[in-house]
């Protein structure tokens, strides 16, 4: 996990500590490139500090990778609390 990753998972800790929020009002603290949050996204999902969502449709609150909803799990927290 590097620098950018962290800023992630505080944003996303930020706007909504507990429960699923769109990542486009993530993205509004971070000002990333849509396709750069989307797939540091999946690999955080991958390393197990995300839950993700996904949509079928796109909506304005969905990423161009279809992510629609995120939230940080378990070791997403306690990674920030290392921090």
């Amino acid at each position: 996990m590097n620098a950018t990753d962290v800023k992630i998972l505080k944003a996303i800790h930020k706007v909504s500590p507990k429960s699923f929020i769109s990542p486009v009002k993530v993205n509004e603290a971070l000002k990333l490139d849509p396709t750069v949050l989307g797939d540091r996204l999946m690999l955080l999902k991958k390393s197990g500090h995300l839950d993700i969502m996904t949509r079928e449709y796109s909506s304005s609150l969905t990423l161009p990778n279809a992510i629609s909803r995120i939230s940080l799990t378990d070791l997403g927290r306690r990674a920030l609390k290392k921090k």
